[in-house]
């Protein structure tokens, strides 16, 4: 699936926790050197706390002992990071991801550039355009404009500078444009693209859902709820009773992006699936549209989710649907259940 809200891991995240003392920066010293000993699988506590918030005289600390880590160790690292960063959103790895995005190893420069997933600097930005053009890795590259969607983003809403926000999009634009770029290339371009107001985004989107290709199909969907216009409704309506649960899933996402009532009897139905990716996202998207009809769903399903996890999303849900739960009208009742 296109890049979305529910992505899986390898790696479980440190319990998020409000308040951590920092340990000090020979502790980290020390726990990296032990890292390299030792050979560790776990990432310890004092280096997912002391990478975190370095400063520039701390990093040139770090970088020495970092740099004659094995390769994998430092990707390993940085993979944990990453997943504790999602947890617990006060930490931050920004010189960390920085340092690292110019490291011989191509994997940990694509993993450094998703440890910066928080960072939405000018800075950053500028490195994120300079690898989407140069790197010599493809999977760099693809990683670094996929990373670029949200700054095109803030560049909609004024969050950088006008000049660097056309920077990006005519760069995902011209990735896009050029089918001699890789399917994986132009797609993920698209997808990004998608966060603009560039006039030519929505004559793109439908070229790509009936290019024929499977996967440019499926980043349409997804750059159709990126849009948030209300356009794309009755394709995304069509797609919900696809057979193909890939474009199911892109559907009932785009779907809770544009905030599409007419959807929620079928995703209703969908939030019931046996396939745990529809079922999380099509509880995701009621909450999102809101309602009385998708409050009422929700608040049926309270009843028959078991497992934590979905049942998590549900919580959530209902929180997001109940606050805007009288301000669309009940048009029809959830026949599915």
């Amino acid at each position: 699936m296109s890049e979305g809200i529910f992505d899986s891991s390898d790696f479980a995240p440190l319990a998020a926790d409000p308040i951590f003392n920092k340990p000090d920066l020979d502790d980290v010293l020390a726990a990296l050197d032990e890292t390299l000993l030792e050979r560790k699988q776990a990432v310890s506590p004092t280096l997912v706390y002391g990478l975190s918030d370095l400063g520039p005289g701390e990093w040139r600390r770090v970088k020495q002992a970092w740099r004659i880590l094995p390769a994998a160790n430092r990707h390993h690292i940085i993979r944990a990071l990453h997943e504790s960063s999602e947890a617990l959103f006060e930490l931050s790895y920004r010189e960390l991801g920085l340092g690292s995005l110019d490291d011989e190893s191509a994997s940990i420069r694509e993993a450094a550039i998703e440890l910066l997933w928080t960072d939405d600097s000018e800075e950053t930005m500028r490195a994120f355009i300079h690898l989407a053009r140069q790197d010599q890795a493809s999977s760099v590259q693809v990683a670094a404009v996929r990373a670029l969607g949200r700054f095109i983003l803030l560049g909609e809403y004024g969050d950088v500078s006008q000049d660097l926000a056309e920077e990006a999009q005519q760069l995902v634009y011209d990735l896009h444009s050029d089918e001699g770029q890789s399917l994986e290339m132009r797609r993920r371009a698209l997808e990004s693209l998608a966060n603009s107001s560039h006039a030519q985004t929505p004559v793109l989107i439908r070229k790509a859902y009936s290019d024929g290709n499977h996967d440019l199909k499926i980043s349409a969907i997804f750059a159709m709820g990126r849009t948030c216009s209300r356009d794309w409704g009755q394709i995304l309506l069509e797609e919900l009773t696809s057979a193909d649960d890939e474009a199911i899933y892109e559907a009932i996402v785009a779907c809770g992006q544009i905030q599409l009532a007419d959807s929620v009897p079928r995703i209703g139905a969908l939030a019931l699936s046996d396939d745990r990716e529809i079922q999380q996202s099509a509880i995701w998207a009621l909450g999102e549209i809101g309602g009385r009809h998708a409050f009422e769903i929700l608040s049926r399903l309270d009843d028959m989710i078991e497992d934590d996890e979905t049942a998590a999303f549900l919580e959530e849900a209902l929180a997001a649907a109940g606050m805007g739960r009288n301000l669309a009208p009940l048009d029809s009742s959830p026949d599915e259940f």
